[in-house]
């Protein structure tokens, strides 16, 4: 079943609300959608989000041009039916640009889960589940009292899970954030926090160990990627389990970390890991090792990147309980992309063939740039 169109779809899409991090604050987003098309008409779905300005190389124009100019002139005329071989062909093309390269395989993926007609995660090897408890994202924006009143909203929608974003410049305002937080949560609810890599050591060290008195579940990326003697010295000094992100890109980045002893658990982004096959890679590695992998990103995308991912944590044995594939939660109101069922803090993914996530073409071609 040959591949015989790789189109693109550049969009801009409002959010609900600005959702802010160290590494800067996401207003809109910025997504390319790509759709493959086979012989026999039938066709994929896929999506790369930039996220926030800066946090990454790849922008909403280069994904385009990279699509369009270089992966789908290669790709073309490929059997999708010889995945391996069609998805190895495309990390061959250029090196980097993991974001693009992760929506061209999940638009191959779909496309190949409605030939087989079967759900995404049967053909990762899953589902070992079918329901996701998702965590709910409080973002750096939010002070004090407006995170605790946040907090408390998304408990009431039955989230028992939540990750604040910390990082900033006064440490005191992050501490008595997630000190509003448990407050306004109580001692059950779980919280983890991200860094996004904004502290130095002895930040890191010191505002972790007074974090501590809060029950934190894990810090993710309190220092930056590529120093792990540094990030293994920090686990050894404080008294909450670490997260490796931003240091972990491929499988030999996830075997570094383990090796240097420098997490407890590795968080993988589809697209931040450049695709299904790379981000199964890093689960074997880091789950031969008996530890957890945490999976999804809260940056603001489509449906098409959440079920992704949620097919993703499906398929994979040692994913943690608490999916952060909350994107699409941010998004405004729209009608292009179909919906992932939410109940009591909970994400149903559809088990329809592909990753189940329709798509209104018509609409999609009004919206694109």
């Amino acid at each position: 079943m040959k591949i015989t169109a790789i189109d693109t779809y550049p969009v801009v899409l409002p959010i609900k609300e600005i959702y802010g991090g160290a590494a800067g604050l996401l207003e809109d987003c910025r997504s390319l959608i790509v759709r493959v098309e086979t012989e026999n008409g039938s066709e994929g779905w896929g999506e790369a989000t930039q996220g926030r300005p800066g946090n990454t190389y790849e922008t909403l124009e280069t994904m385009d041009i990279m699509t369009r100019e270089y992966f789908a002139p290669a790709l073309i005329g490929l059997d999708l039916e010889e995945t391996g071989v069609v998805v190895s062909k495309l990390h061959g093309i250029r090196h980097g640009h993991p974001i693009t390269k992760a929506a061209i395989e999940i638009a191959i993926c779909d496309a190949l889960g409605k030939l087989y007609r079967l759900p995404l995660c049967c053909l990762l090897g899953g589902p070992y589940r079918r329901e996701i408890e998702l965590v709910g994202g409080l973002g750096m924006d939010l002070g004090p009292e407006a995170i605790g009143v946040r907090a408390r909203q998304l408990a009431e929608d039955g989230f028992r899970t939540f990750k604040i974003k910390i990082g900033q410049q006064d440490h005191r305002k992050d501490i008595e954030r997630v000190r509003a937080v448990r407050q306004a949560l109580g001692d059950e609810a779980s919280i983890r926090v991200d860094g996004n890599a904004a502290y130095s050591f002895v930040e890191a060290r010191a505002v972790l160990n007074e974090l501590s008195q809060f029950d934190i579940s894990d810090a993710e990326q309190p220092l930056q990627r590529g120093d792990l003697k540094s990030l293994a010295e920090l686990r050894r000094a404080v008294n909450i389990p670490i997260a490796a992100q931003e240091s972990v890109s491929s499988a030999n980045d996830a075997l570094a970390v383990l090796e240097e002893r420098a997490a407890d658990l590795l968080k993988i982004k589809l697209t931040h890991i450049g695709g299904f096959e790379r981000a199964r890679e890093v689960a074997a590695v880091v789950g031969a090792k008996g530890l957890p992998v945490v999976i999804g990103q809260g940056s603001a995308c489509t449906p098409i990147l959440s079920a992704a991912e949620m097919h993703l944590h499906c398929a994979l044995k040692n994913a943690q309980p608490g999916g952060e594939m909350t994107g699409f939660l941010r998004l405004g109101e729209q009608d292009v992309f179909g919906p992932i069922p939410v109940s009591s803090g909970k994400a149903f993914p559809p088990m329809k063939a592909g990753h189940g996530i329709e798509v209104n073409k018509q609409k999609l071609q009004r919206l694109a740039r």
